[in-house]
């Protein structure tokens, strides 16, 4: 079970010109993964040793929301309930996330804010971290060279420590197909992430198909309660510090395209940090100066978003963009929170 209040801020449009009023504004939601109400500076200046200057500037330009709650302390259903405005108990998932392979925890005919856009004229986008289940193309006798992979000792099918011609041919063949029930099929005109970071398949998924064929098993080093957590298929030299940068590239290029089509967009960005893997790339690391990775991971979480609002300045669309950052609920005792507090 995860600890701490989620953040809520929102980021007002202003200036809107005379001709702009007509239009719907954009809408941009940024959900960090992990990151409690006391872990920006915004909301704990007196006491907080985190400096998180973005999300400041965020916050000292818009609202900040004190009294905002996550409908659940775990990842899928407060991701679940944000997206669908239902209380994730009204679901199939009564405790818990939604597993490894499992499938859509989203109903294919419950509307969705994506959804409800869509209906208004705007271009929908999800980058980032979906968590919500996919309709993987993986039959029960393909589940064990898919799901057993990588573990040791055990004697069932598929379930060698090492990959073999005949993971990497139940590989090839389902990881070259379409995935359904992802989010283009719950209301986003277009997906670009992971679907769990620290979970396989340790891959890009564009849309509906995986960035490249899965061919390896991540390697072993890369395996530990503050990095990856499963074993499973992997491309070949996989970088968990790739990921965060990654979709900061992918959502300021949507921001971009979308503000040259003239139509209004919403762009949700479930962010994968400060939620593990604490993969921190070398310009943060040791930035916050308090020894921890997840204080720094909060740094390149922060810029991240300074990235976006900088899309949306250089976009000259900023003016017209209501823009949310929330959170689901703070870091786990196994990032090391403890110690930091």
């Amino acid at each position: 079970m995860r600890t701490g209040l989620p953040i809520c801020l929102v980021l007002l449009a202003t200036g809107v010109q005379a001709d702009q009023r007509a239009k719907f504004p954009n809408i941009v939601i940024i959900l960090a993964d992990d990151l409690g109400y006391g872990d920006v500076s915004c909301n704990n200046p007196e006491r907080g040793k985190i400096r998180t200057p973005c999300i400041d500037r965020l916050a000292a330009q818009g609202l900040r929301f004190t009294d905002a709650h996550s409908s659940s302390g775990v990842c899928s259903p407060s991701r679940y309930t944000l997206l669908t405005g239902r209380y994730h108990w009204r679901s199939r998932l009564q405790q818990g996330i939604v597993g490894l392979w499992e499938a859509p925890l989203i109903a294919p005919d419950r509307l969705t804010i994506a959804g409800l856009a869509q209906q208004r004229g705007y271009r929908t986008m999800c980058v980032g971290k979906w968590h919500l289940g996919w309709d993987w193309p993986i039959s029960a006798a393909q589940m064990a060279y898919v799901r057993e992979a990588g573990r040791p000792g055990d004697a069932r099918p598929g379930a060698a420590a090492e990959v073999t011609d005949s993971h990497r041919a139940v590989w090839r063949d389902v990881f070259s197909q379409p995935i359904g029930g992802g989010p283009t099929t719950r209301g986003f005109d277009s997906y670009f992430g992971t679907d769990v970071p620290n979970w396989p398949p340790y891959c890009f998924i564009d849309d509906d198909r995986t960035v490249g064929i899965p061919s390896e098993l991540l390697p072993a080093d890369l395996l530990s309660d503050t990095l990856a957590s499963l074993p499973g298929p992997a491309l070949p030299d996989w970088k968990l510090e790739a990921i965060l940068p990654a979709l900061a590239d992918r959502a300021c290029a949507a921001i971009g395209d979308a503000a040259q089509r003239g139509e209004p967009f919403l762009l949700y960005l479930p962010l994968t940090s400060p939620h593990t893997p604490l993969a921190v790339n070398v310009p943060w690391q040791g930035r916050s100066g308090l020894s921890s990775a997840v204080a720094d991971l909060v740094l390149e979480t922060d810029a991240v978003v300074g990235r976006v609002l900088d899309a949306l300045e250089s976009s000259r669309v900023a003016d017209h963009t209501l823009v949310i950052f929330t959170s689901d609920n703070g870091f786990a005792p196994y990032t090391g929170a403890q110690e930091l507090e």
